[in-house]
């Protein structure tokens, strides 16, 4: 106990440490990637959604391609570039070497 009390500092910042690396963690489970469109007649934000959404509702969807290429609005015109999100989840037994794509 006297250990503790002498050294409550180095036991403060350790705790913090394991603290940050859990948020850390649990940060990058989800890998963002980023698939770049050229606009074409006829697409609409919706209709992409439905295309390329996979698992996310679309509506998420639509806000976070808006957030991506700082749109204001939904409108999209064509022969924009166009970025869309596509998320894919790090399984556990999965192993990354950075700049390393699989």
């Amino acid at each position: 106990m006297t250990f503790i009390k002498n050294n409550s500092y180095v036991l403060f910042i350790i705790i913090l440490c394991m603290c940050f690396a859990t948020i850390g963690a649990g940060k990058y489970g989800k890998e963002q990637a980023v698939t770049k469109i050229i606009i074409t007649e006829g697409d609409t934000l919706w209709g992409l959604a439905y295309h390329h959404s996979e698992e996310m509702p679309a509506e998420q969807w639509i806000k976070e391609v808006m957030k991506l290429n700082d749109l204001s609005s939904a409108t999209i015109k064509i022969g924009e570039d166009l970025l869309l999100p596509a998320a894919r989840t790090i399984k556990d037994d999965e192993t990354q070497l950075a700049g390393v794509s699989q």
